[in-house]
């Protein structure tokens, strides 16, 4: 049984490397690698990295994900149309050997191009990292000499590292519809104006619709400060050197008419009474004073050594100094977060790796499921429709989707029950985690596996070998 099994992956792996399409892939992957990097980056080192990281990678997981998807299909039908499985199904081998074969065969072409074009990207990577500003540390001037160390420095602290992410407690709906109508009554009884208790009800209710269908977004004004509490930070943390990262727009967060800006963050410093282990926070300003940035551009800050009070918090907050009095807003997904650095590069590189390959694995097992029991054409078409389905479900249930209509409740309602059962490959893009230096979590490895490749992909699996199992062989004839 495991001779024929090991026989069938070699047969496999072997017959891929003698056609085209081993050698269509290696071409389309090496230009993943080398071009795409050079034709969108504008020469600068960091750029150039993101860009090798997040498009690059991006678009080798697209190009081998198609790959699992045609391969897989056509590995299956194929030696049924072209009667090759009757000369192996009349030999003491069982069709689930065979369909485990073929599905590890093809998983061994796309894992060992994945292992070769993700080594071609991290030697393009270091390279270019080691080749920052080269030219000008061989400069006689000391003043080239340090920036050039500081630019590797940053693509270093911000890029080739693997940091944990840390969000603020999000502000729940109720309690700043609590605040708003106490205010307002408040204000009308300064006022004289006599407001009745259905008014501040129905004052109440429109506010939680408000904040609850409205997209994420936190508006900062001129006057007031704007305060995010991070939550449950590890006070061991104080011996690490903590960033803040942020991202305001101008006007509106669709807005793409974006400009230099002024700002100010501070943190609440905790100051420790060493005798009553007490303590009072006082405001600490990350820069001198405000700082110009442009706007819709990420921005990374280092925190002050000690920034995590006794009780696991960590509280920033930030004043809108622009000059026009433009109102800032931020994104929840943008942040402010706090990064924290956990492992090296490499080992987040591994992780991504690990990943990518969950995803083809998950794939070629979809082609080889569907293609076992239709035609080619059909079981591509099967394939493509159920992850359609799931990347147009996700897209449906994002956050940035503004529900309004009851026709837009009604998909979103649906898209919510599709996720149950189809998979989103958007769950598997990482790249932007790595690309930003984002540590990617084991705990998010795991739920990927186990979500959508053991609660959802394998009862497919299992369905596909059975109906393969089950298929009348005799019935097919060629026309």
């Amino acid at each position: 049984m495991m001779k024929a099994f090991f026989a069938i992956i070699t047969l496999t792996f072997r017959n891929a490397l003698r056609s085209h399409i081993f050698q269509m892939l290696a071409v389309l992957l090496l230009l993943c690698v080398t071009v795409i990097p050079i034709s969108i980056s504008v020469g600068k080192a960091e750029e150039f990295i993101r860009v090798s990281l997040l498009y690059s990678l991006w678009s080798v997981s697209i190009v081998l994900a198609l790959s699992s998807l045609w391969l897989g299909c056509f590995v299956m039908s194929q030696d049924i149309d072209s009667y090759q499985i009757h000369m192996v199904v009349a030999k003491p081998v069982s069709r689930i050997t065979v369909w485990l074969g073929k599905w590890v065969g093809i998983n061994l072409i796309n894992i060992s191009l994945l292992l070769a074009s993700g080594a071609a990207v991290y030697a393009v990577v270091m390279t270019r990292y080691h080749a920052a500003g080269s030219e000008m540390s061989l400069s006689e001037r000391q003043s080239e000499r340090t920036k050039a160390e500081s630019e590797k420095e940053r693509i270093k602290t911000k890029i080739l590292a693997g940091r944990r992410s840390y969000f603020p407690s999000r502000p729940e709906p109720e309690k700043i519809a609590e605040a708003a109508v106490k205010n307002y009554a408040d204000n009308a009884a300064k006022e004289g104006k006599k407001v009745s208790s259905k008014e501040l009800e129905k004052l109440y209710n429109d506010l939680i619709a408000k904040y609850t269908n409205a997209p994420d977004e936190v508006l900062v004004g001129q006057n007031p400060l704007q305060t995010w509490v991070f939550t449950n930070v590890p006070q061991k943390l104080n011996q690490h050197e903590i960033f803040l990262r942020y991202r305001p727009y101008l006007g509106k967060v669709s807005s793409e008419d974006q400009r230099q800006t002024y700002l100010w963050w501070e943190v609440l410093f905790p100051l420790i009474n060493k005798e009553t282990q007490n303590y009072q926070l006082y405001p600490r300003g990350l820069t001198q004073g405000p700082e110009q940035i442009f706007s819709g551009a990420f921005i990374e800050t280092a925190l002050p050594p000690g920034s995590v009070t006794p009780d696991g918090e960590v509280i920033v907050r930030v004043a809108n100094y622009d000059r026009y009095g433009a109102k800032h807003y931020y994104q929840q997904s943008d942040g402010p977060k706090l990064l924290v650095p956990v492992c090296s590069f490499e080992e987040n590189y591994l992780r991504a790796m690990l990943v990518m390959s969950i995803q083809l694995l998950l794939l070629s097992g979809l082609s080889c499921a569907f293609g076992g029991f239709l035609t080619m054409p059909t079981a591509v078409f099967m394939v493509a429709s159920y992850l359609l389905f799931g990347s147009f479900s996700m897209i449906l249930t994002d956050s940035e989707f503004f529900v309004s209509s009851t026709m837009d409740k009604f998909s979103q309602i649906l898209a919510n029950i599709l996720l149950t059962v189809v998979i989103p490959l958007q769950r598997f893009d990482i790249t932007d985690l790595l690309s930003g230096g984002d540590l990617i979590e084991f705990s998010l490895i795991g739920k990927l596996f186990f979500e959508y490749f053991l609660l959802r992909g394998l009862p497919l699996f299992l369905f596909g070998i059975w109906m393969y199992r089950k298929r009348e062989l005799g019935l097919v004839v060629r026309k």
